[in-house]
């Protein structure tokens, strides 16, 4: 069983660089900052004793593993070694690399024309765009400027209206004349009732009575 639990243990992935041990993070550890208790200072801890047959087993584990990593780096050493040799070759290195620089090339040069008219069908688009924007933006600054004239009109007719009401130098006499006869008081007063009762000394009907 425990050659079985051990074999099992070797398929499995141990990453010990996200391993940390830390010895305070459960509550009956003591934290690392604090000194070594008195009552253990000079204690030396008994060596624990394993059994025979577990020495054995893990010694076993370890020779097969140190066996199968020395397999392992040698055949990787060993095929390495011969794809370098073998393009250590300069004709042969420079004749790979310009197989290779042309097949990037071309590639290359099928993503330039791909971005070419990629780029076209964009700048068509937005020049479209552009002229329909300026065309709209030209039709609402002209309406602007047709209700800003209709306006403009509309002022100057009101005033030519304005002009017919004007004094002028021959009429200046006759205004005065007019004016001093017929007085217009725009003062009122607003009784109890709420009546408007216009001019300065005007009084209503029942002062009036109430005077007689």
């Amino acid at each position: 069983m425990l050659r079985l639990l051990s074999n099992l243990r070797l398929f499995q992935p141990v990453s010990l660089h996200n391993h940390q041990t830390v010895r305070w993070a459960r509550k009956p550890r003591k934290p690392r900052w604090m000194p070594t208790a008195k009552s253990k200072m000079f204690k030396i801890p008994e060596r624990i004793k394993y059994p025979e047959e577990e020495n054995k087993e893990v010694l076993r584990l370890f020779n097969n593993y140190r066996t199968a990593m020395k397999s392992i780096k040698q055949y990787l050493t060993n095929r390495y070694n011969v794809q370098l040799q073998a393009k250590s070759d300069t004709e042969q290195l420079k004749k790979a690399f310009e197989e290779d620089f042309a097949r990037c090339s071309s590639i290359n040069d099928k993503w330039n024309e791909q971005i070419r008219k990629e780029r076209e069908v964009r700048i068509a688009k937005e020049l479209q765009e552009e002229i329909e924007f300026s065309k709209n933006r030209k039709a609402e600054v002209l309406r602007q400027r047709a209700e800003e004239l209709e306006q403009a009109e509309e002022i100057v007719r009101k005033e030519k209206q304005a002009v017919a009401s004007l004094i002028t130098p021959e009429q200046l006499d006759e205004v005065i004349e007019r004016a001093i006869n017929n007085p217009v008081d725009y003062n009122f007063a607003i009784d109890l009732d709420g009546n408007r009762i216009y001019g300065r000394e005007t009084m209503s009907a029942d002062a009036v009575k109430a005077k007689q």
